[in-house]
């Protein structure tokens, strides 16, 4: 048998942290970039951290050493984070505008996994805020992510079926797809919606699952939900009280169709016990989080490390 190719990796640092930048080609023949952080290899439990819609790793690690991924790495977790295809480190080329949501989860996601199986082997925990915990599940249900291999999940403020009611409405959706046409994305910073913009073919399959005839069915044709009903990777699952992007009932219907029988549902707000009615961003980016929520995350994790 012939020798695996050694994938690239290059030293890297975010602010003052260590880091490095591994380089990985999908199936479908897109380069991703992913962040390990530290300078040497981790003997703790891998765990990999998806960023959400317009979005790249400095959601999770910020260029002053803060954010979740700092704060796992610190409690002796291997931490890797993706950049999906376009994103970030992850270059784009002439096929940008064609790529879709669905061939994150198809394609990006599973290149990951294969890099975590080639370079430790094991099983990884999967965090995901946003589309990103939505993206999980979505692959874990598209059969995409192999679950043999997940050690368990956790998403925060994943919803497909609430929100977005623009794109149910006739004249906003004609004015969005035009945008779309002529520009091939949605330019992100022009409308303060984060640091990076999404392709065209991204946004399409939105408008395909949450439009007047919305239904979460894959391009050819299958029902996500089928596959997410079956699944049995254990599932910790957050939603924010105050959370106008991904509303509380989306999130929890996300959880209670999700199979797992070990699942735990975490809603962030006042009558719950916490200092706030917690918003999209900051059940995860806020000084409150890393009070109420990191170690919920991370005593989660601890507890469903493997035996």
């Amino acid at each position: 048998m012939a020798d695996r190719a050694p994938i690239p990796v290059e030293n890297d640092r975010i602010g003052p942290e260590a880091a490095r930048l591994y380089r990985v080609q999908t199936e479908d023949g897109v380069e991703l970039a992913v962040t390990r952080l530290g300078a040497s290899a981790s003997p703790g439990e891998p765990v990999i951290l998806v960023h959400g819609t317009f979005c790249q790793r400095s959601f999770w690690v910020s260029d002053k050493g803060l954010g979740l991924g700092f704060y796992l790495r610190d409690r002796g977790f291997d931490v890797w984070i993706p950049e999906v295809r376009g994103h970030g480190r992850s270059p784009r080329d002439r096929r940008y505008r064609t790529w879709t949501a669905e061939d994150q989860m198809r394609f990006d996601l599973p290149a990951v996994q294969g890099l975590l199986q080639s370079e430790r082997g094991g099983r990884a925990h999967w965090v995901g805020h946003s589309w990103g915990g939505v993206a999980i599940l979505g692959a874990i249900g598209g059969g995409w992510l192999v679950e043999d291999q997940i050690q368990s999940a956790v998403v925060l403020g994943a919803n497909i079926t609430e929100g977005d009611e623009w794109l149910k409405r006739p004249l906003p959706r004609a004015a969005a797809w035009t945008v779309l046409t002529l520009a091939g994305r949605v330019p992100a910073g022009l409308f303060r919606l984060g640091p990076e913009p999404e392709s065209r073919g991204y946004m399409l399959d939105f408008f395909r699952w949450k439009g007047p005839h919305a239904e979460w069915r894959t391009a050819d044709g299958r029902s996500y939900w089928d596959g997410v009903r079956d699944a049995k990777v254990p599932l910790l699952a957050f939603a924010a009280a105050n959370d106008e992007t991904d509303p509380v009932p989306g999130c929890r219907f996300m959880f209670d169709v999700f199979g797992a029988e070990d699942k735990e549902w975490v809603l962030l707000g006042v009558e719950q016990g916490f200092s706030r009615d917690y918003r999209h961003v900051e059940m995860i980016v806020s000084k409150p989080a890393r009070r109420e929520v990191w170690p919920r995350i991370a005593g989660w994790l601890d507890a469903h490390a493997a035996g």
